[in-house]
């Protein structure tokens, strides 16, 4: 493979990697704009041993922040296990209850502008190699 191509072929799985963290921050900001915020107060957390890595499904009980809407049994997966009690903030979505977190909104917002600063540089770099 020539250092052209290998310089292309990594700036295509920059731009999956970009798109995947992109779509991601997308869907939590269009979560954060149009859902009624709320936390979720977890009574349980059990492991799914069938899962290929850690995987905990949770239940609790969502309460937006203004206390007007409340609904219990409400499910959600993590990668650890949460204690019951504690409170994990998410957002009503229609009908749906929504996990979010800022800091991974925020890490996916991180994510997406070094992959895109990352094709560029390399399609820099390309473009400057002398023709094959």
């Amino acid at each position: 493979m020539t250092r052209r191509r290998a310089l292309l072929t990594t700036a295509g799985l920059l731009a999956l990697l970009a798109l995947c963290a992109g779509a991601a921050v997308v869907t939590d900001l269009v979560h954060y704009a149009t859902g009624k915020r709320g936390t979720i107060t977890v009574q349980a957390c059990t492991q799914d041993n069938a899962a290929r890595k850690p995987r905990y499904e949770c239940t609790g009980t969502f309460e937006t922040a203004d206390h007007s809407v409340r609904r219990d049994e409400v499910e959600f997966v993590e990668t650890y296990a949460e204690d019951p009690g504690a409170r994990v903030p998410a957002t009503l979505n229609g009908d749906t209850v929504n996990e979010v977190s800022p800091a991974a909104t925020a890490a996916g917002a991180v994510v997406t502008l070094a992959s895109i600063a990352g094709i560029v540089a390399l399609l820099v770099v390309r473009r400057r190699l002398p023709p094959q």
